[in-house]
């Protein structure tokens, strides 16, 4: 079908199916990796499937739509792009890292701590005003 006939839905719906294949594709490729080579490339899969995902809802004007539609790999094009942008994922990782153990201090605080049950009664020490045992010979 002619990109100039599509509506905008139309445009959409085929960039998706184009950018479903280019993934399954890339996925294929990827599998058939060897291990190292897929752990090497396992953040710029997930990416590119939550691109995929974000396409499912997305709604682009027909001039967008029809202008990745014309790009041989639009999946991958977008991907550059995301690379490419300054992001706040580290800044979120921490920021989750912060809650999550100010949380965890919280509930600490609210109950005893497993140390508390491994705490002995001080013990009397030896009389420090006398003189240590000796057991050896006597000098």
């Amino acid at each position: 079908m002619d990109t100039i006939q599509m509506d905008q839905n139309q445009l959409n719906d085929a960039l998706y199916d184009k950018m479903d294949k280019e993934q399954q594709e890339y996925r294929a490729w990827l599998t058939a990796q060897p291990p190292d080579e897929i752990l090497d490339h396992a953040a710029e899969f997930t990416i590119r499937e939550d691109i995929l995902v974000e396409m499912e809802v997305v709604e682009l004007p027909a001039e967008q739509a029809a202008a990745l539609l014309a790009s041989p790999t639009p999946l991958a094009d977008l991907y550059r792009e995301w690379s490419s942008v300054e992001t706040h994922h580290m800044e979120d990782i921490r920021d989750v890292i912060e809650d999550c153990t100010e949380k965890l201090a919280a509930k600490g605080r609210e109950r005893p701590s497993v140390l508390d049950g491994l705490k002995r009664p001080a013990q009397p020490g030896p009389d420090k005003g006398a003189p240590p045992k000796h057991f050896g010979p006597e000098l």
